[in-house]
């Protein structure tokens, strides 16, 4: 597993391991960090008062903390487990977790191209760590096609031809999906053609959002649209242009158009 440089900064959120419980506060090893202590004051363990810390700690228990002060110097670096929120924990052991799982799809990369761990993070990890600060949402993106790793990361082309490959048969790409209903109609003598040329447009976009369309007819003048796309925030945003998209060329032509979302 990679270890980052250095110390974390103030403000930061860490994930550590309880590994010995004191009088007045809990030391812990930080796991992002190589062979880095640091301490939790029994003031910044709970809001409430803490009786006994061993109540609240375990040996072994993985915390999420935030940095309150750092002294590299001293080897000196303070935490608080109380200031952090449920929000926060859970999206930093979300991220931890997706990072332990990119750190396992490289290092079995290695293995298939005959390279170590040493050598796979050499070549691209520490690029990648460098560059962005986290592995997994950048070997989705080479999943998803989004990033060209021999321009943006200046990978040797051979090597990114074997990443690319094996990342994607390594990564399940999440899907999003919305839907809801259309009801639409067009009393212009050509009005069949109307509608088929606003479906068109949707599919059209569809196509340039990178989402997958689906739009079905339930019997005139109500249609049903599905659309799946790799994360809702590409979702929401498809499916909004797309909408818009069809609203206008519906009402240009002098037709109703109307959406409604269905959860």
């Amino acid at each position: 597993m990679y270890n980052k440089i250095g110390y974390p900064e103030k403000e930061d959120l860490v994930v550590c391991t309880v590994e010995r419980l004191l009088p007045s506060s809990v030391i812990v090893t930080l796991d992002e960090y190589n062979k880095i202590e640091a301490m939790i004051h029994v003031s910044e363990i709970s809001r409430k008062w803490v009786r006994n810390l061993k109540t609240y700690m375990k040996i072994g228990k993985k915390l999420v903390c935030k940095v309150m002060q750092v002294s590299p110097n001293e080897n000196l670096v303070t935490l608080s487990l109380r200031r952090v929120g449920m929000g926060q924990h859970r999206n930093k052991m979300s991220e931890w977790a997706n990072e332990n799982r990119a750190n396992d799809i490289l290092e079995v990369i290695a293995k298939q191209i005959g390279l170590t761990t040493k050598q796979i993070y050499d070549k691209f990890g520490d690029i990648i760590l460098e560059e962005y600060g986290l592995l997994y949402p950048v070997l989705l993106d080479i999943a998803r096609d989004e990033i060209d790793i021999v321009k943006k990361l200046k990978i040797e082309k051979s090597l990114a031809e074997k990443l690319i490959e094996l990342i994607k048969k390594r990564i399940t790409l999440p899907k999003a999906e919305l839907s809801g209903l259309i009801t639409m109609s067009s009393h212009e003598p050509n009005g069949l053609q109307i509608i088929k040329d606003v479906i068109k447009n949707g599919f059209d976009h569809a196509k340039k959002k990178k989402v997958d369309l689906k739009i079905i007819y339930l019997g005139a003048p109500k249609y049903q649209l599905k659309l799946v796309a790799g994360d809702f925030k590409r979702a929401e945003e498809g499916l909004s242009e797309i909408v818009e998209t069809m609203t206008n060329y519906m009402e240009h032509h002098k037709g109703s158009f109307v959406f409604k979302r269905v959860e």
